[in-house]
């Protein structure tokens, strides 16, 4: 990977994070369901109680947290192309996110499952929201990676080039 690539699959990843983060504040609006993801993560990373009105520090831990396993998902996306897995384009991108969605889901129904005081909130308003906010995170960000990226030279395809040229 070379630094473009790099820095466009950082970018790809904050920028599919702040939708994603957009979309849960939404939901959250609009079901009247607390899918506050920022709050829920500091504050139980934190082990601050108060959920719904989260400190500073839980805020700058649960954006610092959220935006790093957003970055982490934007990586692990670019290496799935890389690996010629998926392709770079929306029905894919769609794919990814329900993996992705899925994925969350089941690793924060653990997390709260094993947490020694997780928040008092609907489970499934709130795994509804991440699932289809990890639908979002994937659109934006392959799309943001594609729009910079006009054609990245993916692993996978220099290989079969190689084998072409031999």
């Amino acid at each position: 990977m070379d630094i473009k690539h790099f820095l466009i699959t950082i970018l790809s990843g904050l920028v599919g994070t702040v939708a994603m983060t957009l979309f849960m504040y939404l939901y959250s609006y609009v079901s009247h369901s607390f899918t506050k993801v920022i709050h829920i993560l500091g504050n139980m990373l934190v082990g601050e109680s108060n959920f719904y009105s989260p400190g500073k520090n839980a805020l700058i831990v649960g954006i610092a947290a959220h935006f790093g396993v957003g970055v982490l998902f934007s990586f692990a996306y670019f290496l799935l192309w890389n690996w010629g897995f998926f392709q770079i384009n929306l029905v894919d991108s769609i794919i990814i996110g329900v993996i992705s969605g899925v994925l969350a889901v089941a690793a924060w129904k653990s997390y709260l499952t094993l947490h020694s005081s997780p928040p008092q909130f609907s489970e499934l308003n709130y795994f509804l929201a991440l699932f289809l906010a990890h639908i979002v995170f994937a659109v934006v960000s392959v799309n943001v990676f594609q729009i910079i990226t006009d054609n990245p030279e993916l692993w996978y395809q220099l290989q079969e080039e190689a084998k072409l040229s031999q």
